[in-house]
């Protein structure tokens, strides 16, 4: 792995890091978070599951560059449907719940798309690197 793969990765895992923090702030000092946790689940559960997806697809994804760099974007586009399905599946029970409120869903929501954010930050930096552009 090249010196530019791991600084995109640790980019995207700082960035999201900081919204953890930042999501996770809000959860404490406000009632946001009342519902996900009447609803059994933690935020850092969640997050820990998406942070784990993303290092997977940015494992594949430089994996993948190389015997397959012409299907990258396909390959990619595989991944975020792999990644809404399963972050679906994980919260599918409290989806499915009556005690289900808004905020859960918003929660949900905003972190699926921020981790989506940092999947095609990762996706557009592997697949453009090494592309030359004239001025």
């Amino acid at each position: 792995m090249t010196k530019d793969i791991l600084g995109i990765g640790l980019r995207v895992i700082v960035g999201l890091l900081l919204c953890f923090m930042l999501h996770y702030a809000l959860f404490t000092f406000t009632s946001l978070g009342q519902s996900f946790t009447q609803l059994g689940y933690s935020l850092p559960a969640l997050y820990g599951f998406e942070i784990a997806f993303s290092i997977g697809v940015l494992l594949a994804m430089v994996g993948i560059k190389s015997s397959m760099p012409n299907n990258l974007g396909y390959v990619f586009l595989g991944f975020i449907t792999l990644r809404l399905v399963a972050s679906y599946l994980f919260v599918q029970e409290g989806l499915d719940s009556e005690q289900v409120d808004v905020m859960f869903k918003y929660n949900f929501l905003g972190t699926v798309l921020i981790f989506l954010a940092g999947d095609a930050y990762v996706a557009y930096h592997v697949l453009n690197k090494g592309v030359d552009t004239e001025k």
